[in-house]
């Protein structure tokens, strides 16, 4: 039990790595939220009775500081003729590491 809970703290693949695509919802504690799921089970439907706020993944690593990566981070991720091209066309501001 204790493998598969450190899997689990660590995500899907016990790797250390986020899974992404992920969204964060902030709400009072008194907040009533109904959801309900699609039979499908692709689309989610919330109804909150307070305010709230939902935050991407980008937001919420930015605010934890690991919103950034190295030059050599990306190039990974997207391969060498999409870097340079990001790279020439000034794509890769506040993403990559000065």
């Amino acid at each position: 039990a204790g493998q598969e809970q450190q899997q689990q703290q660590q995500g899907e693949g016990g790797d250390g790595k986020i899974p992404l695509p992920f969204i964060v919802v902030n709400t009072s504690q008194s907040t009533v939220i109904n959801c309900e799921m699609g039979s499908d089970r692709t689309d989610v439907f919330f109804n909150f009775s307070k305010p709230f706020e939902i935050n991407d993944d980008f937001e919420i690593l930015k605010r934890l500081g690991m919103g950034k990566t190295g030059e050599e981070g990306v190039k990974e991720c997207v391969g060498e003729e999409v870097f340079e091209y990001a790279k020439r066309n000034g794509l890769l501001e506040g993403i990559v590491n000065n």
